[in-house]
Order: C-alpha cells, then structure tokens, then sequence
C-alpha cells in the first residue's frame, strides 16, 4: 500500500528554477543530506531529500560485555511540486518531514509558505467518484469528537460488508461529530481499497500501474 499526503504551497518561482536551485544543494558522498532530483517539467518537478544518518549503536553479549558498531541510515523524502492544486506531495513519508520543509523553504528564498490542510473527506471521496468514473463502497468510516452528551464525546469505527453511511447516519443522527478517516472498496478491474485522511492523506492499496487512480486523487481534493 502507498501512502500520499498533500500540504499547501503556493510556488514563487517556476517549477524548472526550483530544479535548478534544488541540484544546487545536491546530496553525495561528502554531505550529510541534499536533494536528488528525478524530474522536472513546466508543471511538476519530482524528486528526494536525502539525509544520511550516522550513529553507534551498543549491544550486549551475555557475559556483560558491551559492543559497539558504527552505522549509517539513510533516510529519504520523497516528494513532487507542482504550481497548482495542493502544491506539495509526500510520498510514503517519515515520521518527521520537518528537515524537508525547510530545506524547501531555504531554496525558495523563505518565500513559500507550506501548510498542512484538514479536508472534508465525504466531499472528496464524492468528487473523486466522479472523476475516476468508479463506484466503490464506503466499508469503513472513522469518526471522532461525537458529542454523546455535554463534555462527552466519542471515537468509533463504523465497520461493514457494504456501504456504512446510512448506518453511520442514524448512528450519530443530529450529534455533531468530525470524520477522521473513510476506506473505498473498489470492484474489479481496479479492485483494492484507498484510504483517505481528513489530513489530506491517501494510502491506495490498488493495482494502478498508470496511475490512474493517483491522478484522480490528485484532481480531487478539495481546497
């Protein structure tokens, strides 16, 4: 399955000049992080922040004795800008992107300002429906903050072998609640599931070797 986040950024400068200025700060084998850039177009650049992480690590052998080796991690962001819709794309990303933002931030002459989105996840899995001209059931739907009563609220799953909304409707009826998270069951030929995040975030776990389904998402999202 793989996962994708969008966040806002609003690009000063052309997606080529951001390529240029990106292989400017390139990562090798005499800097600890950099950028390697896979490609550029007029309406996207692709590419990976590359941190190498180095530390010890101390084991300890049954009699007491402690060892110690050196290691190196390396630790890849990948990502794709592009000047419209959401502006920044995550790919399968860390924990922590924090070292990616700034670093794009840097070679945008700290004028690009990155923002993470909340969206309202029924309004896109509609839209992205419609877009992909599919039909997948809602089989599962996470929703938070349900006020059972003053001061009291509740996080549930809503679970089922097809769709769970009109179940989720009578469920919550008036209450005010937030939707977390909603996975779409797709029929054959593109059978799988995607997930997808009030945060903006989307795991596909669909066989899509065009990317069809990405793309949809990407076209989708609501501002």
């Amino acid at each position: 399955m793989k996962r994708y986040r969008w966040l806002q950024a609003d690009w000063p400068i052309s997606m080529r000049a951001l390529g240029r200025r990106l292989k400017a700060r390139p990562f090798g084998p005499e800097v600890s992080h950099g950028f390697v850039i896979d490609r550029v177009r007029d309406d996207f650049l692709e590419g990976r922040y590359v941190e190498r992480i180095e530390f010890t690590e101390t084991v300890t052998d049954p009699f007491g004795l402690e060892l110690s080796f050196d290691r190196v991690e390396f630790r890849q962001s990948s990502f794709r800008a592009s000047p419209s819709g959401a502006g920044l794309e995550l790919r399968d990303p860390p924990r922590s992107v924090q070292a990616l933002l700034n670093r794009l931030s840097e070679a945008s002459d700290f004028e690009v300002a990155i923002i993470a989105q909340t969206v309202d996840v029924l309004r896109w899995s509609a839209k992205f429906q419609e877009m992909a001209n599919l039909s997948p059931i809602v089989d599962s739907l996470q929703i938070s903050a349900l006020e059972l009563e003053p001061g009291i609220k509740a996080k549930i799953v809503v679970k089922g072998d097809r769709d769970v909304r009109s179940a989720c409707n009578s469920l919550t009826g008036a209450r005010k609640f937030e939707v977390e998270k909603i996975q779409l069951r797709l029929a054959a030929p593109s059978s799988g599931t995607i997930i997808l995040g009030s945060s903006a975030s989307a795991s596909i776990g669909v066989d899509d070797p065009e990317e069809r389904t990405l793309q949809a998402l990407r076209a989708s999202l609501p501002d």
